[in-house]
């Protein structure tokens, strides 16, 4: 049979579920007729390999055959004969003995091929790690690899071949080193069978270390068939080998394939670029298999005088060993017209994937179809888990030809390493990429080759694609790798190979060239110049450890350019990776600048200089040619290396100015081309200048109107500071998002004058510009308006009292000292009240006991939840009666008094006005609320100040903010009417600000305010008072016995510890009556020792089995299914109705702070829920809303941020939401159903996920605007990567870090322990409470509790009074305990970078937030802290724990503690209020951990719902409005006011009654109002900057500060003139 293997032909398509591979081995063993490699192999007299010397004929197929089959290797005396799986080194230089040799040993032995080039050393450790027996090589090789010593040490034979001088090429003989005699075999050697190891290979290791992959006769066969098959190799293909023997895709591809396909393989002795062109002629040869680099090198060789579509017969060039760039891929077919096939194969699997034969490259970038193995993206944390389609993850391949495992031991007893394998069979192959919807395969690196440059992952292979579609004059080969960056983690590096006879390419240049392709994130950073790129002797480039091996260190944004450049020595391909890489920084020769720029015609004097890291030049003509510095600087790129370019290059037409000592003035010149650039600009664009200038730290004078901001220097963090410094000094707001298409000074100043032209009636005006301060808008530009409400005004006139009055200080202790106490001291004495009633009718029972004290707690809870509420109504109509709209000053009688009611109602609650929404508005009403009919409230929107609330019929408010108060600036607050107009909808996170006025129909959020514009009317439906619920039948039932009975469970240990206590029956005995009977029971060791105990037990044991129960009750009833309104079944609506409530957020977030908030086992409780979640996840402390935890898919190594909700459900339907690997869901962020979040993406703070909408990988997204969430990167497919682990997970669950990390039992053990120490603490005041009663009782009269009309007041006094002591000692103990565990565990903080597996921090953080459970867990909603809000006393506890505040500021003034999380890096003014805002000083970033100083200046005011984020700060007189967000790096103005999410300047003053709004009508008026409290100014003064205030206010600031509070600039109240009133009217 001429073809063997001819059987495997024919076949078109595949049997289902069977891979390519799998059916090549089914159809070798149905033929049994391949039992060896002998049975392969032709017996024809066609050739099969080719030698390069014309003088040897080839060698047939039937010869080798006939070679193969009688050959026998020499052995000596002392040896035994080799036989199968004994292994033979092969060491012999590519060429056809070295295929013959291993064709001959795999079908006999088990070959190991070796680089002839290699080291003794490489040798010696090679041979000893596979046990060789034997080693076949060269003479020659003998004394340069010291085979003597290898052989004296392993006992191993030592061939060596000599090839025949005559005869058929690749033929050879052989014989013993030392010329030893050859003992005569007695019988023939046995060829391998299928299962046996025919080849033994090591791994390229260009992920570290090589391992050792066996191959299987069976396993070689297939994968060479596979090859054979995918390419459709013919009997008369030609395959031109020059690729190197030893490695598994030279023998499968270029050796194995040509061979069993009967067609041939011309074996050149290595590769010759030159001498290609020629042997592909004269060979006719049909194919080529190589890596990139031998590609590139052959197109670079490429002869003038060869007409390639006539003289070469190439119809298919196969790529591997590297990813082959679309680029390559093109010029190579423009080239040869040949099929271009970027195949994809690897030493434990070859191959794997191929396009098919007709290719067009229609797919840039593809590795092809799965082309042996089965082929699947799986995740790499997870390899059980397949991906979707488009998703990136982990490459993996199952089935032949893929390998079985690493091996670990030479002895075939020892099993294989199969630790890379899933328990289903896949082998994860360290690259990362996709598949597409056809199946096609998309490399985009190896785990360990991704760049992570601040966060954003970024594919070495897509900047080097671009760099060789835009450089391609300046760069032959290009190798992108990662940098150490001081801020970023890493940056971009890049090895550049020049092209030969070209000067090198600076970084200016190739960031000028790549503007057009690749974004500005992905330029390089560094640059380092070779003559190769660093390979392994494969010829695989080697990126690993490269910057390491450079010794390039770490690097940073004010690194200059010039030092951004090296050059290195390109190691030799067999160099480890753990060898240093001779390399230095290139030198700028200003010599050869300044002779290449005298060389020019016309250019009389030339003068350089290196300055701030790059060549400067100053050039003199003689002012006849009219030279051009862009075409100047194009010459020069011609014969100069790219950092040699001068930049900037300044042309004069005079003699260059001379010092007295002859040398060129630098000084002058500069001064003279600052004068020359200014004349040449607008006053816009010299203003533009100097900003970037400043920016960057460059001279103003090399900034000219093209330059671009990134090639300045600049990058993506210093935009924001950008943007800000325009707005500061220009006055105009510019998008960071649009100054990135923009960058030029040009362009900058072009996006500044549109801006300004639209946001003023009469265009811009370039005298306007000043280079301090915006101009603001004074009192002279404003008309009047008649209808300013001046109610309040006068108020605010008195004189000021600071937040240390006594005054202050003694009513704003009242909420601490008694509110709260009186309150549980009104539960206690019910509880002990009705326990005295009821204890004379228990007969001693422990049912009737039991009975008893439960019904007597619940009369005592309902007690006080009727008569408090009621008594904070009565106590707001007393103190404070109804509001009266106005702007007032904090600290004043009108501010006390409002405050206090505040506090009344806060710590009452709703009580029983909770249980219904019916009854919650009528607890709004008797506040004073005007509320229309069919108003759906939901239970935690949040409304204040009733009685200046109208809502309108048909309202439907979600948890939303509705109140009518705010802060103002400089020590005030408003409080203004608000009315929302019918059927206006208000969903989640909107906030309401006073004096709006929402029309009737109005949409607004999630994620809005009433400054914002309102969302499309569909929005209406994200309305949570808007989802359905199930017929009330089935609520009565079904819900609430199912609720009811899991409830009681979980108290069941709270019963067993009170039955503990309960032992004796409660009657009057001894003479006691029964309230003095109540109280010596309660007084006794064992109930005090059981109270604690049952406190403890409810607080551990309840919240536990509620997440148990619950879980359980979810899973009986079964999980919903993604529907829409219409089609949700009664059921569906059952359990969405029971889950809502048995494992509601709250409940959740009880059992989580036990078990541990961000752990694993949250993970597991929600796919005990349904829920699919992955590894590594990191959730937030406060836990996520999700109605149905059944549609929710979280990928590996998320990350949450806190208050984020997550809509599974809403008024449309329900929908699943899916959040890739790696993505970030800060704080904040609202997702609606069918977001699905990509892998890596940022859903930053805010943000809102809309509906069925796809957020790419790697995309960057914040906030909300018009509904939209805002793209700052839109990422792609590109921008993933496998390897998503979290420095969180790295830390926790790796524990990949270098100091103790808390194991998870000790973080169980420690949330117990305080939570159990916690819930003993605050249960103390009831027990002292008992003790002192008693004490009452044994030492005075006791008469005292006699049965009287009035005994229940003194019981009730009694009671209060040991509350109001006892209470108030732990408070203060608790705020002591955290102060004090702050400094121990975590001592003062500083800026800097605190991710989890570099810094301890986070671990000490979060122990300290443990520790501090005991502040929120007393004194009821609000914790300790919520008395002190808006007082000095929290000033004092903030001071304690390092914050730095300033006089009477006012901290969460409205009564909610807001979070202030890293109080020692904030610094606060005189006069800063601080509502229910965040001012959080830290950033999380995908688990990157930083912290960075906050700092709010003097006067400045953050309302409800804003958020100032780490890095940000405030200037003096500045505000955030509610629901506005200051990004990092962005600075508020002075007397600024910022709306939205991202933040944005309000132009123009807030207008009292009104929302704040943005006037994007120029023809629209402004009112006349004192800029300072939004009031028509009576008493008026005008500032000598023209801003028009009240004269009290004006006089007394100026006499302090001696600057306008509006504009900052200087003045004195001599400046200030005063305006009649009649004046002010009729301007």
């Amino acid at each position: 049979m001429p073809i063997p293997l001819s059987f495997l032909r024919g076949f078109s398509e595949l049997p289902d579920e069977l891979s390519l591979g799998e059916f090549i081995a089914q159809q070798l063993a149905e033929a049994r007729t391949v039992n060896n490699l002998l049975d392969c192999l032709c017996s024809n007299s066609r050739p099969a390999i080719f030698s390069t010397d014309a003088s040897r004929p080839p060698l047939h197929h039937h010869e080798l055959r006939s070679f193969v089959s009688s050959f026998q290797l020499p052995r000596s005396a002392s040896n035994d004969a080799l036989g199968p799986n004994d292994r033979v080194m092969l060491m012999v230089p590519t060429g056809p003995e070295n295929a013959v040799a291993l064709l001959a040993l795999s079908c006999y032995h088990t070959c190991a091929p070796v680089s002839a080039s290699c080291t003794a050393a490489e040798l010696k450790d090679d041979a000893l790690r596979l046990r060789v027996k034997a080693v076949v090589t060269t003479e020659d090789a003998g004394q340069r690899l010291e085979l003597n010593k290898l052989q004296e040490e392993l006992g191993c034979e030592i061939i060596f071949i000599q090839p025949r001088s005559s005869g058929p090429s690749g033929l050879f003989d052989m014989s013993l080193m030392g010329g030893l005699p050859a003992e005569t075999p007695h019988t023939r050697s046995t060829p391998h069978a299928l299962t046996d190891y025919s080849l033994v290979l090591h791994t390229s290791g260009t992920s570290g270390r090589k391992k050792v992959v066996p191959y299987t006769l069976q396993t070689l066969l297939v994968g060479t068939w596979s090859v054979v098959d995918s390419w459709t190799l013919q009997p008369d293909d030609v395959n031109l080998n020059m690729m190197p023997l030893f490695h598994v895709g030279g023998i499968v591809r270029n050796l194995m394939a040509p061979v069993l396909s009967g067609g041939s393989a011309v074996m050149c002795p290595g590769f010759d670029a030159a001498g290609f062109w020629s042997l592909a002629q004269q060979f006719n040869a049909t194919w080529y298999y190589a890596a990139p680099t031998i590609h590139h090198a052959i197109l670079s060789a490429q002869p003038d005088d060869l007409n390639v579509s006539n003289n070469l017969k190439l119809r298919m060039i196969c790529n591997a060993a590297g990813g082959l760039l679309p680029s390559l891929a093109e010029e190579l077919k423009r080239t040869f017209g040949a099929v271009i096939l970027p195949s994809y194969g690897m030493t434990e699997c070859m191959p794997i994937a191929t396009p098919p034969i007709d290719y067009q490259l229609d797919r840039p970038g593809c590795s092809g179809q799965a082309c042996g193995p089965h082929l699947s993206i799986r995740n790499p944390n997870d390899l059980e888990l397949q991906l979707p389609v488009g998703t990136t993850g982990a490459v993996c391949v199952r089935g032949l030809p893929t390998f079985d495992g690493y091996e670990i031991s030479p002895d075939r007893n020892v099993p294989l390493d199969t630790s890379s394998f899933s328990s289903e069979g896949w082998f994860d192959s360290g690259d990362i990429g996709y598949l597409d919807v056809d199946r096609y395969l998309y490399i985009t690196g190896r785990s360990k080759e991704i760049i992570n440059k601040g966060g954003e992952v970024i594919s070495p292979f897509e900047v080097e694609e671009a760099i060789t579609t835009a450089a391609k004059l300046y760069v032959k080969n290009v190798l992108a790798f990662a940098v150490d960056h001081v801020v970023l983690q890493e940056a971009i590096g890049v090895v550049v190979v020049p092209v030969a006879g070209k000067p090198r390419v600076g970084l200016q240049q190739l960031h000028g060239l790549l503007n057009n392709h690749l974004h500005a994130s992905k330029w390089p950073f560094v640059i380092v110049y070779m003559e190769d790129l660093p390979k392994n002797s494969a010829g695989k480039p080697l990126r690993i450890k490269l910057s390491k091996r450079l010794g390039l260190g770490q690097f940073a944004e004010s690194t200059s350019l010039l030092d951004r450049h090296f050059e290195a020595v390109a190691p030799d391909c067999r160099t480890s990776l753990s060898d240093s890489i001779q390399c230095s920084k290139v030198s700028a020769d200003l010599h050869a600048v300044e002779s290449a720029l005298a060389s020019v015609s016309g250019v009389k004097t030339v003068a350089s200089h290196s300055r701030h890291g790059s060549v400067e030049a100053y050039i003199s003509t003689d002012g006849q040619l009219k030279l051009d510095v862009h075409e100047m600087k194009e010459h020069m790129s011609r014969i100069l290396p790219g950092y040699c370019i001068p930049e900037p290059l300044h042309i004069f037409t005079q003699s260059l100015p001379k010092t007295d000592d002859g040398e060129v003035d630098f000084n002058r010149m500069e001064e003279e081309v600052a004068q020359r650039n200014s004349l040449t600009m607008s006053p816009r664009e010299l203003l533009l200048r100097n900003i970037v200038a400043d920016l960057l730290v460059i001279e103003p004078a090399s900034v000219t109107l093209s330059s671009d901001f990134f090639l300045l220097g600049g990058n993506s963090l210093l935009l924001g500071r950008l943007s800000y410094l325009i707005r500061k000094q220009i006055g105009v707001s510019i998008n960071v998002a649009t100054l990135f298409t923009s960058s030029t000074i040009s362009g900058i100043a072009s996006l500044v004058e549109s801006e300004y032209v639209r946001s003023q009636p009469h265009g811009f005006d370039e005298k306007k510009i000043q280079g301090s301060a915006a101009t603001s808008v004074t009192a002279f530009t404003l008309p009047y308006d008649d209808n300013i409400s001046i109610k309040g005004s006068s108020s605010k006139h008195s004189r000021p009292r600071g937040q240390t009055h006594p005054l202050c200080l003694i009513i704003q202790a009242f909420p601490l000292i008694l509110f709260y106490p009186l309150k549980t001291a009104l539960t206690w004495s019910m509880l002990l009240f009705s326990l005295a009633y009821l204890a004379q009718y228990i007969d001693g029972t422990f049912k009737q006991r039991m009975a008893a004290l439960v019904l007597a707690i619940i009369i005592a809870r309902l007690c006080a939840r009727v008569i408090c509420p009621i008594a904070a109504i009565l106590f707001k109509w007393i103190v404070i009666g109804r509001y009266k709209p106005g702007t007032y000053r904090m600290w004043s009688v009108y501010y006390l008094r409002w405050w206090i009611v505040n506090q009344s109602l806060r710590i009452a609650g709703r009580g029983i006005f909770s249980m219904h929404p019916s009854l919650e508005i009528l607890y709004y009403r008797l506040l004073g609320a005007k509320i229309g009919k069919d108003v759906h409230i939901d239970k935690y929107a949040r409304l204040s100040e009733h009685d200046l609330l109208t809502i309108r019929d048909g309202c439907r408010i979600d948890t939303s903010l509705v109140r009518g108060f705010c802060v103002e600036r400089d020590g005030y607050f408003r409080l203004d009417n608000i009315v929302i107009g019918s059927d206006a909808v208000l969903n989640t996170y909107t906030m309401i600000s006073p004096g709006a006025n929402i029309p009737g129909g109005t949409v607004y959020g999630p994620h809005a305010s009433s400054h914002d514009s309102p969302s499309p009317d569909s929005y209406a439906a994200y309305n949570r008072t808007l989802l359905l619920e199930p017929h009330w039948l089935l609520k009565v039932f079904v819900a609430w016995p199912a609720i009811a009975l899991v409830s009681i469970l979980s108290y069941i240990p709270w019963f067993v510890a009170i039955w503990l206590m309960i032992d004796q029956t409660i009657v009057p005995r001894n003479g006691l009556n029964a309230v003095e009977s109540v109280i010596k029971w309660f007084a006794a060791p064992r109930r005090v020792l059981f109270h604690a105990l049952s406190r403890v037990v409810r607080a551990l044991f309840t919240p536990l089995l509620q997440l148990i129960l619950g879980i359980i009750v979810k899973r009986a009833f079964g999980l919903n299914t993604e529907s829409s309104t219409k089609q949700m079944s009664q059921l569906s609506l059952l359990r969405r109705y029971i889950n809502a409530t048995l494992l509601s957020q709250e409940i959740l977030q009880h059992a989580f702070s036990i078990l541990g908030t961000h752990y694993e086992v949250v993970s597991a409780a929600y796919r005990a829920m349904g829920a699919k979640i992955g590894k590594h996840v990191y959730w937030p402390g406060t836990g996520i809303y999700c109605l149905d935890p059944e549609l929710l898919e979280v990928g590996d190594d998320v990350v949450f941020g806190s208050r984020s909700e997550l809509f599974t459900t809403d008024g449309l339907g329900s929908g699943r939401i899916t959040i890739g690997n790696g993505a970030m869901i800060a704080d904040r962020v609202v997702l609606l159903p069918g977001t699905r979040v990509g892998s890596r993406a940022v859903m930053g703070s805010g943000t809102l996920g809309k509906r069925d909408t796809f957020y790419p990988v790697g995309s960057t997204w914040l906030g909300n605007e018009n509904g939209e969430a805002l793209c700052f990167n839109p990422g792609s497919k590109e921008t993933n990567i496998s390897d998503t682990l979290t420095p969180f997970g790295r830390a926790f669950y790796k524990r990949e870090v270098d100091y103790f990390v808390y194991p998870y039992l000790l973080i169980l053990t420690i949330n117990t322990f305080i939570a159990a120490l916690s819930a003993a603490y605050w249960s103390i005041s009831a027990v002292s409470s008992a003790q002192i009663l008693y004490y009452t009782y044994t030492h005075m009269q006791r008469r005292l509790f006699q049965p009287s009309w009035y005994r229940l007041g003194i019981l009730y006094g009694l009671i209060a009074l040991c509350f109001v002591i006892v209470l108030n000692i732990q408070a203060v103990l608790a705020l002591l305990w955290v102060i004090f565990t702050k400094w121990l565990v975590i001592g003062r903080r500083v800026e800097g970078r605190c991710d989890w597996d570099k810094s301890t921090y986070c671990q000490r953080w979060q122990l300290h937030l443990v520790l501090s459970r005991f502040l929120s867990k007393g004194y009821g909603n609000g914790g300790v802290l919520g008395p002190l809000t808006g007082s000095a006393y929290i000033v004092w506890y903030l001071r304690a724990l390092g914050a730095k505040i300033g006089n009477n500021c006012s901290i969460f003034a409205g009564g909610r503690t807001g979070l202030m999380t890293e109080p020692d890096l904030v610094e606060l003014g005189d006069n800063v209020n601080l509502d229910d805002c965040s001012v959080v000083a830290h950033i999380n970033t995908r688990g990157n951990f930083s912290l960075n100083k906050l700092k709010i200046g003097n006067g400045c005011a953050l309302r409800s719902g804003s958020r100032l984020l780490s890095g940000a700060s405030m200037e003096d007189n500045s505000m955030l409005s509610e629901h506005a967000l200051l990004t990092s790096g962005e600075v508020a103005e002075a007397g600024k006011i910022y709306i939205g999410w991202p933040a944005k300047r309000l132009e123009g003053p807030i207008h009292t009654g009104s929302p704040l709004r943005p006037r994007n009508n120029p023809s629209s008026s402004s009112n006349l109002i004192c800029p300072i409290c939004h009031n028509f100014p009576e008493d008026s003064s005008v500032t000598a900057c023209g801003h028009l205030l009240c004269t009290s206010y004006i006089t007394r600031t100026l006499a302090l500060r001696k600057k306008c509070p509006v504009c900052q600039k200087s003045s004195l109240p001599s400046n200030v003139t005063k305006v009649q009133p009649e004046l002010v009217r009729h301007t």
